[in-house]
């Protein structure tokens, strides 16, 4: 159990930094980031999003304080008292958000999930193993779910709190090897600079790697014209 429903922080070490829960270890991680710091790259990296398809008003950024509803106990004690703070101070896209983060990939927004979500999440994914970087077998109460996906080759997006990883995983397929949070988010950056992803506001993302150029000319009239749905050649 996570316990300390209302310890707003981990008590912070003698240099001010934060130490995660026991992972099973000898001793206490160090987590690599604090909650707030952990917090302003996702919101630097949100705050981008919205620069491409998502709507700025449906980002919510954290109180200084964290988002008061996400307790131990609304998570079912199934994350640690450090992920929980984690996740108090992270942003979230809000739940009627209907934009994709990748290819049937939608962000979730933890301030809405509800006790019955996390235990329906926890069921499905029991007996997932979770691995570092470093090649440690990470204590499941310190990995999070942040992004869901659906069908086959989808993603769904987790972070190691501790490490301050994230783990991209392919629906019915294979996890890729875990990756630093801002390697991540720089990688994902750039493919959407490169259009190597391609969004449109309330459609699936577009994976476009390794896709012939279109001959020809492509006019505004053809692309609105299309009688296929979205993901043709000329979309991408």
């Amino acid at each position: 159990m996570c316990g300390h429903g209302n310890l707003l922080s981990p008590p912070p070490s003698d240099n001010g930094s934060y130490e995660g829960s026991d992972d099973g270890s000898e001793g206490p991680t160090k987590p690599r980031y604090t909650p707030e710091e952990l917090g302003a790259l996702f919101v630097d990296f949100c705050s981008f999003l919205t620069t491409l398809h998502y709507d700025q008003s449906d980002l919510k950024i954290p109180p200084p304080t964290g988002w008061s509803q996400i307790t131990p106990e609304s998570c079912g004690h199934y994350k640690s008292d450090y992920a929980i703070q984690v996740l108090r101070h992270l942003p979230y896209f809000d739940s009627t958000c209907t934009e994709y983060i990748h290819f049937k990939s939608k962000l979730l927004d933890l301030t809405a999930s509800t006790l019955e979500d996390f235990e329906k999440h926890k069921d499905y994914h029991q007996g997932w193993e979770f691995w570092s970087s470093e090649g440690e077998l990470m204590d499941d109460s310190n990995v999070v779910c942040i992004a869901v996906g659906h069908e086959s080759f989808s993603r769904e997006l987790w972070l190691n709190v501790i490490d301050c990883e994230i783990f991209e995983d392919f629906h019915a397929g294979d996890m890729l090897n875990a990756v630093p949070i801002e390697t991540f988010f720089d990688n994902l950056k750039e493919q959407y600079e490169t259009l190597k992803l391609i969004p449109g506001r309330r459609r699936i993302t577009i994976e476009a790697e390794n896709v012939p150029e279109h001959d020809g000319r492509i006019t505004e009239e053809a692309v609105n014209t299309q009688v296929e749905e979205w993901g043709t050649d000329l979309d991408i």
